[in-house]
């Protein structure tokens, strides 16, 4: 059994997909759906983070989903290249943003299609945006998202709940839904980051799922488990202690070990 680990730190986010090159542990799934799975959940969350991220209800006299859709549609302008390349229209609480082979923060590359933002805060002072989108393709991934992201900051801490149900196809061409909740938290601080969280991924009339805690500082390694479980049921799980290795288990009782892209 030959194994692959794909790791892939995105800006902010990090997601990790564990497959084989021919299958699951038994021999009966296979790596391209799991790291389509990956790449258009990742892809999603990424986009909403470029918007939300930064838009703090400090030093607004009026809080409210127009005043915080402002600051988004400001963020959107200036964090993709090049220049004019995002189309950004607001009117009120609502966003619309055009892109056109875009290149933005967090690995986000070949961005083009349409993203809607309706925004909402609540008495609290948590900003929710409900993104949906028309023709969206993200790293090579066709989205259509259906999702919300309420995102709170508490001093250096950011955060982003993500909670999905968006279908579409990776970069591989294979279809996907995926379905379930995540949470992106970082600390521009510490320069920490970490991703907790579950989905889901049906194709046909099977589901794997994908349970991943995370955390990474600054340019280490990570900690943390993520456990694939694969279509034929059984699953595998990769285990991170903060070095340059991590050691994974199967279901099967077959282990091993992984050698990372980090310090």
């Amino acid at each position: 059994m030959r194994s692959l680990l794909s790791l892939m730190f995105l800006g902010s986010s990090l997601v990790v997909t564990a497959c084989t090159n021919h299958g699951d542990p038994a021999g009966g799934d296979t790596a391209e759906g799991a790291v389509d799975s990956a790449d258009s959940a990742s892809a999603e969350g990424n986009v909403m983070m470029a918007a939300i991220d930064g838009t703090d209800t400090s030093a607004l006299a009026a809080v409210t989903g127009d005043a915080i859709a402002i600051r988004i549609a400001a963020n959107i302008t200036a964090r993709y290249q090049p220049a004019g390349c995002a189309t950004v229209t607001q009117a009120g609480a609502a966003i619309k943003v055009v892109y056109n082979d875009c290149t933005g923060p967090r690995g986000l590359v070949h961005v083009t299609g349409e993203l809607d933002l309706a925004v909402a805060v609540s008495t609290q002072g948590t900003i929710t945006v409900h993104a949906t989108s028309s023709d969206l393709k993200v790293n090579g991934a066709d989205l259509e998202v259906d999702a919300t992201g309420a995102y709170a900051v508490s001093g250096t801490a950011h955060s982003l709940a993500v909670t999905t149900s968006g279908t579409g196809s990776g970069p591989r061409g294979l279809a996907v839904d995926h379905e379930g909740s995540y949470t992106v938290s970082w600390d521009t601080a510490s320069q920490c980051h970490s991703i907790a969280g579950s989905w889901s991924t049906d194709i046909g009339a099977r589901t794997r799922s994908n349970d991943v805690n995370l955390s990474r500082c600054a340019g280490g390694c990570p900690t943390g488990t993520v456990t694939h479980r694969f279509l034929g049921g059984k699953s595998i799980t990769v285990t991170f202690d903060g070095t340059a290795t991590a050691a994974w288990t199967a279901s099967t009782g077959a282990s091993g070990t992984v050698a990372l892209g980090c310090q």
